[in-house]
């Protein structure tokens, strides 16, 4: 009897050994499914097929949920996600229920007073509004509001978040309302974007609007004033770029690589006569010489660029383009591959300055070697040569 019992376990045993890898096979190919379908949504949306988007999303959740249940996050994402989409194909009323799903959900499982939950308030207020429920889209809105203020959070979220409820303050005839947080709203996206950002200026006609519903012709024509002058500004590429300061440490650069990011981008894709260029050059170079981020070597052949006052611009643009690419690839020193990407970066940008700046002779010579094909290689025995150099002075 005791025989049979265990060769009936051993049997079982087996079994559920057998069995385990194929159920995690099939847990993997349904995970994979969901994020091709996730792709294929995102595609479609971009299309503007969201009839089509909708039920790729819903295929979707239908596989999260047998997953990992309702209450798991990628889960209440991906249905936040679904409700956007039945607002862009004009189903407000879908969009309000799934968003009202989203949030009971979020708050039984994560939080009710981050900053994800208060986005999706703020997306139940826009729903609401599009369906003229503008009381309780008023009170989403403030609700929003509070969360964002006990956090002490300013980014451009808590912007679209004040728009909103300027907005439905708009709707519920609150005049002062409406006016004081559309300009809280522009203050904010002024800080984060800048004032010749699309942002900024395609929001400036509502604050306008707010002005007129005040009778206040005064200010109302000041800001219509003001939008001619930016977008005048930024025809002629004026950009809002970080004003130049005196780095301290290499902490205090870290915290503004973004910053210098920004300024190497601008740099790098404008003429040297273009308004914002002596303001990015010395931010560039004030950053780049205390980074602690990037080491950028200038070796035997490139130091060249920093024999002249003609040629201080490549210097400029090299050290951009080193920096670039070291803080996109986290790399402090870049290989061999990145050095020549920040070379041709270099001489995208030397192309059309050299009327400007007159011609120079190392970067003349790169051309050349480029156009016969033989800049890599050469840039490849630049790159260890220089490598070399480096790793003996250490």
């Amino acid at each position: 009897m005791k025989r049979n019992i265990l060769l009936w376990l051993c049997v079982v045993l087996i079994s559920m050994l057998s069995f385990t890898p194929i159920m995690a096979q099939n847990d993997e190919i349904t995970q994979q499914q969901a994020e091709k379908l996730n792709s294929l949504t995102f595609k479609l949306a971009k299309q503007g097929r969201y009839e089509d988007a909708i039920k790729s999303k819903e295929r979707e959740l239908a596989i999260l949920k047998t997953l990992y249940g309702e209450k798991d996050s990628s889960y209440i994402k991906e249905l936040g996600y679904n409700a956007k989409l039945y607002y862009r194909n004009s189903q407000p009323e879908e969009a309000e229920n799934t968003i009202v799903k989203v949030l009971k959900l979020y708050a039984e499982s994560i939080s009710d007073r981050d900053t994800l939950y208060a986005t999706y308030l703020d997306n139940l207020s826009l729903y609401q509004m599009s369906l003229k429920k503008y009381d309780e889209a008023f009170t989403n809105s403030k609700k929003a509001l509070d969360i964002y203020d006990s956090l002490k959070i300013d980014n451009y979220d808590l912007a679209v978040v004040l728009m909103h409820l300027a907005e439905t303050s708009h709707y519920k005839g609150l005049k002062q309302d409406a006016l004081k947080y559309e300009i809280r709203s522009l203050i904010i996206i002024k800080k984060t974007l800048g004032e010749h950002s699309d942002e900024y200026i395609n929001e400036l006609p509502y604050l306008k609007k707010y002005y007129l519903e005040l009778d206040d012709q005064k200010n109302a024509q000041r800001i219509d004033e003001t939008i001619g002058r930016l977008k005048e500004e930024k025809k002629n590429g004026y950009e809002d770029l970080p004003e130049p300061i005196e780095f301290k440490s290499a902490e205090d650069c870290a915290a503004h690589n973004n910053d210098a990011l920004k300024c190497i981008a601008y740099y790098l894709t404008h003429t040297l006569n273009a308004p914002n260029m002596n303001q990015a050059a010395q931010y560039i170079l004030n950053w780049s010489m205390a980074s602690g981020d990037v080491n950028i070597l200038f070796g035997e052949e490139l130091s060249l660029l920093a024999t002249s006052q003609e040629n201080l611009p490549y210097f400029i643009g090299f050290s951009g383009a080193y920096s670039y690419y070291s803080l996109l690839e986290k790399k402090k020193i870049l290989d061999e591959d990145l050095f020549i990407k920040a070379i041709d970066a270099l001489l995208a940008f030397y192309e059309p300055n050299s009327k400007l700046s007159g011609k120079v002779d190392l970067l003349e010579k790169y051309l050349q070697l480029k156009e016969k094909g033989k800049l890599e290689k050469h840039l490849r025995k630049t790159y260890q040569k220089d490598m070399e150099s480096y790793n003996k002075s250490k």
